[in-house]
């Protein structure tokens, strides 16, 4: 139900979302744990794997928007 409720925000962030100017340190448009510990040095480990909603190990813009929306990672008026 939760991974449920998180893709149904995702579907409604897309167009929202945000990085921290500078996060995608290898201009892939992912981000790696290492990255979001750079850029968000408050989120947890927890926290980015509850983010990685396919569990490739890295953060696209959908899941960023996702995580975003739901308090895992900063709002973009945060950053």
């Amino acid at each position: 139900m939760k991974k449920t409720s998180l893709a149904l925000v995702l579907i409604a962030a897309l167009p929202g979302f945000a990085l921290a100017e500078g996060a995608d340190t290898d201009n892939d448009g992912l981000l790696n744990w290492e990255e979001v510990m750079t850029a968000y040095p408050d989120v947890t480990e927890d926290q980015f794997h509850a983010a990685d909603l396919d569990g490739n190990g890295t953060l696209d813009a959908g899941e960023i928007a996702a995580a975003q929306e739901a308090g895992i990672l900063p709002p973009p008026s945060d950053m």
